[in-house]
């Protein structure tokens, strides 16, 4: 009977040690998800900032050219 105590206290010990490191890894994969999440949002903001600044400069270069023909008639 008391051999059977000091095995389940032990298996505890060691099922606590394992839950404690496999919730450590859990932290470490989270911020690291968390990390490559932030930037790739960064990544992708830039570039759609850019595509737009590109098509808002297209959009002002046709305008512009809009108003010569207009001026022209």
């Amino acid at each position: 009977m008391i051999l059977s105590i000091a095995k389940a206290e032990q298996s505890q010990t060691e099922a606590c040690e394992k839950f404690e490191q496999m919730s450590e890894k859990g932290k470490e994969e989270l911020t690291d998800f968390k990390t490559r999440r932030v930037a790739a949002f960064k990544k992708n903001l830039i570039e759609l900032t850019e595509l737009e600044i590109k098509h808002a400069k297209a959009h002002a270069e046709l305008l512009k050219k809009c108003l010569a023909n207009l001026r022209e008639e």
